[in-house]
């Protein structure tokens, strides 16, 4: 990371396995679970992004990377905003998989709070339960 970028780390362990915490991250139903209130993802590189929120916030961006049940990398920005760089990896952990949520932006970006993506993986856990039911 430069000096001129700012970066939020966040971990879970999900009991789910990488292959159902893949489903939760590049299913626009289960997306829509929790990350936004809407959902658009095409999982190829080149893929577009498209989040909607409850509060009429929505971002675009696009599929940077995608390592099937391993990795999913983007691009995220509001409109007029500069774009933030997200990366999901997935790795295997004891009870479940390990996912690492780090997004990365420019000092004048906005990078989502720690917060937000704190309560984003918690409503990530309901949402891989949905996949195993």
């Amino acid at each position: 990371m430069g000096e001129s970028e700012r970066e939020v780390e966040r971990q879970a362990i999900l009991e789910a396995s990488p292959e159902e915490v893949w489903e939760a991250l590049t299913d626009e139903r289960l997306l829509s679970e929790w990350l936004a209130e809407e959902a658009e993802l095409d999982p190829v590189e080149g893929g577009d992004a498209v989040f909607r929120f409850e509060d009429g916030e929505e971002r675009r961006g696009t599929v940077l990377s995608v390592e099937e049940e391993r990795s999913l990398a983007f691009t995220w920005a509001r409109p007029d905003e500069p774009e933030t760089y997200v990366r999901l990896t997935l790795e295997p952990a004891l009870g479940g998989t390990r996912l690492v949520v780090v997004e990365r932006a420019a000092p004048v970006g906005p990078v989502a709070l720690a917060g937000s993506w704190d309560v984003r993986l918690a409503a990530l856990r309901r949402a891989t339960s949905l996949v195993l039911a």
